[in-house]
């Protein structure tokens, strides 16, 4: 009853917003990766596809979701004797009055203030999280001439005044598309093609026109390969390509043929990309095509 109670403590930390959220996206990751793993019907006979696909959502989804998770735990608590420093995965670290002895500024602006002791325990906090000042006024208190030489120094540099949320939301933005497009990607054109030859469906589209052409998958540097086809433009399917069984001595017989037999022809084609094309509004690849089923029999 006599013990003094512990004051408590002010808790210096980021935006916990930003990291729940790419914890939430992450977890999404590791559940589409389970979910791939655990649904063979998808890829039929593609079961190395399946594999590792999912293998790698799964790790992608459990590194997104760790370092997020590290973002949330990271945090400096003061307290009027000491400080307790969280970063990341790591185990809470008490730095008491004295111990920190050096300081530097980093991140773009110098808004990130990193602290460190002899024995390498320290923190990293930026400049406008909540409650900054606070741990500003303990270091003024408890640290000696490395924290007011670095204060300093800190005068000398240029600054960051005032924060940015626009910048900041467009730059969050940015990073969000480029990591959905390259799961859209990578992996899931390999899982799209796997999908489709697993599930092909036949269809009647009406041909207009067709042409011999190289489709090709070469870059500005010269990287990619080229390979033949033939493009079919029909007037309730769109426009088709056909590179399956496709030659470079074949892709002429072929479009002369459906340029003389225009009309309904019968397609077998890819269940997934065919259902994307019919049903999305936005412009994405062609739909796989295996086959003219009734082109040999005109």
């Amino acid at each position: 009853m006599g013990e003094a109670r512990e004051e408590r403590p002010v808790t210096v930390r980021g935006n916990r917003f930003r990291p729940a959220a790419w914890a939430a996206l992450g977890a999404g990751v590791v559940a589409a990766g389970a979910w791939t793993a655990c649904s063979p019907e998808m890829f039929g006979s593609a079961r190395f596809t399946q594999v590792w696909t999912s293998g790698f959502l799964l790790v992608v989804g459990a590194l997104t979701v760790s370092l997020a998770v590290g973002v949330l735990r990271t945090r400096v608590e003061v307290f009027p004797d000491r400080l307790e420093a969280t970063r990341g995965l790591r185990r809470t670290q008490v730095i008491g009055p004295g111990e920190l002895v050096s300081f530097r500024a980093s991140g773009k602006g110098n808004t990130v203030i990193s602290a460190a002791t002899a024995r390498r325990r320290g923190f990293s906090t930026n400049r406008f999280h909540r409650h900054h000042d606070a741990l500003v006024e303990w270091l003024d208190r408890n640290t000696g001439e490395e924290w007011t030489a670095f204060r300093d120094f800190f005068g000398k540099l240029t600054v960051q005044r005032d924060r940015s949320p626009v910048r900041e939301s467009l730059s969050i933005l940015l990073v969000v598309g480029v990591f959905l497009a390259t799961l859209l990607t990578f992996p899931g054109l390999f899982i799209g093609n796997a999908y489709d030859a697993a599930h092909r469906e036949q269809v009647t589209c009406t041909v207009t026109a067709a042409e011999a052409i190289t489709v090709s998958s070469r870059s500005t540097r010269g990287i990619g390969s080229s390979r033949a086809g033939v493009g079919v433009e029909t007037s309730d399917c769109g426009r088709l390509t056909m590179t399956r069984g496709v030659t470079s001595d074949s892709r002429d017989d072929i479009a002369r043929e459906l340029n003389r037999t225009k009309g309904p022809h019968t397609f077998t084609v890819g269940g997934g990309s065919f259902w994307l094309r019919k049903h999305t509004p936005v412009t994405i690849p062609a739909p796989t095509v295996y086959s003219i089923d009734d082109l040999s029999a005109r």
